[in-house]
């Protein structure tokens, strides 16, 4: 491990954002172009060689426990990385050097780039400060960094749509934090720490009673950040109004970031209390109603959008079954999930950077122009459908196959979480079928006949994305065995603990 990686790659993107307005500065008065997008690309890469480097020490077993000034917990503040934490890590810090590569090209016609940049890093540091953080104020503090970075970046394009976007998000967002520093005030009053693992080994001690009110606090409040259905009422706005690599980033990595926090916080900390059929029971409705929405759409961002709200649901009604297949079949479709719909995020800014538009009703016939973009868009199309041979089947399997299970062993609402995962695939294929349809087929309008494939760097991480799909599909172990420690992780929390208490 890199010395010191913890807190490096918390402290890495946020000197990064400091820099990006200097370095935006003085290339400007020197004529040299691109400079601040090349100290970008290298802040993500050396961000993911940090986030690796830990990647030998969790593997092997260990929970690594950095102590910030040398206090100990659970008084002190300390940075926790298990399984979980840096499975999640590693989606935030590939998916952030994917997109800040994509930007290179797609973002060169706006300007404010310096802000632009200077966002992005430090939405990352707020995003990696989430899931290595050890305790629940932290958690707090480092999703207000990321959330207003997040703000900004919506409305960065200054526009009508954009602007009412950001300021929905900005105030149902602040909504969300708000409940969020609630639940953290009541867990404070009740175990009188705010350490995830001293608060993780006390509460299952304390009545049940007790704790209904901060567990509601975490469970609205995070499931703002999530969008979960009923409290996704921000997110359709926000990824239509976000420039394209913005929404890829959310689809990806911010939704990775928040699903972590509900696992870690509302999982990990009220599990005792049989919280599984909730979340089961709330990822099925987010599930249903996300995919009927994007049924009716016609903007295709705006499907997008409502498409990643249905897929966080498979992931939130795997976990809930709380059983071994369930819960890795959730966390493999949380990896799934962030690699298509990044990837089909990336394809719809390729189309709006040719065509100028994500009304579907605008386009049509472009398979002609852009074979390559419609090739990869039905690949990501049908990896999300869960149809084989791609990695949305080996996921979206895992999780039918864990609601039969829990249905064989009389847990019955087992089957019915089989069945509506099912019926739900079914719909996202439906609309993803009009989706392609509307724009790569039928009759081409006059004035898209001179379109052509977007530029090389653009398509570089659309076409990985999409090879990820194919080899996760093909090769499903690979995605398991990578998934697997998180799950140990999550369905064992003695280990965390035992490390996050420096051993107490």
């Amino acid at each position: 491990m890199i010395p010191h990686a913890p807190i490096l790659a918390i402290f890495l993107p946020l000197f990064a954002a400091f820099l990006m307005p200097i370095i935006g500065i003085l290339s400007r008065k020197r004529g040299v172009n691109h400079a601040r997008e090349w100290v970008a690309i290298a802040a993500v890469l050396a961000e993911l060689v940090i986030v690796g480097s830990m990647l030998s020490e969790v593997l092997s077993g260990q929970i690594i426990l950095y102590k910030l000034g040398n206090w100990d917990p659970p008084w002190g503040i300390a940075l926790v990385i298990d399984g979980l934490g840096l499975f999640a890590a590693l989606i935030v810090s590939g998916i952030s050097a994917l997109i800040v590569g994509y930007s290179f090209v797609s973002m060169e016609k706006d300007t404010g780039l310096d802000q632009y940049y200077t966002l992005l890093m430090l939405m990352l540091a707020g995003m990696m400060g989430v899931v290595l953080t050890g305790d629940v104020f932290n958690l707090y503090v480092f999703f207000e960094i990321m959330s207003i970075a997040a703000y900004a970046l919506v409305a960065f394009r200054r526009n009508w749509q954009s602007i009412e976007a950001g300021l929905k998000y900005l105030i149902i967002g602040s909504l969300g934090t708000s409940f969020i520093i609630l639940g953290v005030a009541f867990l404070y009053g009740l175990a009188g720490s705010l350490n995830i693992a001293h608060l993780a080994q006390n509460l299952p001690f304390l009545p049940a009673t007790t704790l209904i009110l901060p567990l509601g606090l975490f469970v609205i409040g995070l499931g703002i950040k999530i969008a979960m259905v009923p409290l996704h009422m921000w997110m359709p706005d926000a990824y239509q109004a976000a420039p394209p690599p913005v929404a890829a980033l959310f689809s990806g990595a911010t939704a990775t970031v928040g699903l972590y926090a509900m696992l870690r916080v509302v999982y990990m900390l009220f599990g005792a209390f049989g919280i599984g059929a909730m979340l089961a029971g709330l990822g099925l409705v987010t599930m249903v109603l996300g995919a009927l929405m994007a049924l009716v759409q016609r903007d295709l961002k705006r499907l997008l959008a409502y498409s990643s709200i249905s897929q966080i649901g498979y992931v939130l009604a795997g976990v809930g079954l709380g059983t071994t297949l369930g819960i890795q079949g959730g966390l493999f479709h949380l990896l799934n999930n962030a690699i298509y719909k990044t990837m089909l995020f990336m394809i719809a800014g390729t189309v709006v950077y040719r065509v100028g538009t994500s009304n579907m009703d605008k386009l049509g016939g472009l398979w002609k122009n852009m074979p390559v973009t419609g090739a990869l868009f039905g690949v990501g199309a049908l990896a999300i459908s869960g149809v084989p041979p791609l990695n949305g089947f080996a996921s979206k399997w895992t999780i039918y196959m864990a609601g039969v299970e829990a249905g064989q062993g009389g847990h019955w609402p087992g089957y019915a979480i089989t069945v509506i995962a099912l019926i739900t695939s079914a719909l996202t294929l439906a609309y993803f079928l009009k989706a392609f349809s509307n724009i790569f087929l039928g009759q081409r309008p006059g004035h898209l006949a001179d379109v052509k494939e977007s530029p090389r760097s653009m398509m570089f991480p659309i076409m990985l994305l999409g090879v990820l799909c194919v080899v996760f599909g093909i090769l499903p172990q690979i995605g398991i065995d990578l998934v697997r420690p998180a799950q140990e992780a999550l369905m064992n929390s003695g280990g965390y603990i035992s490390a996050g208490l420096g051993g107490m």
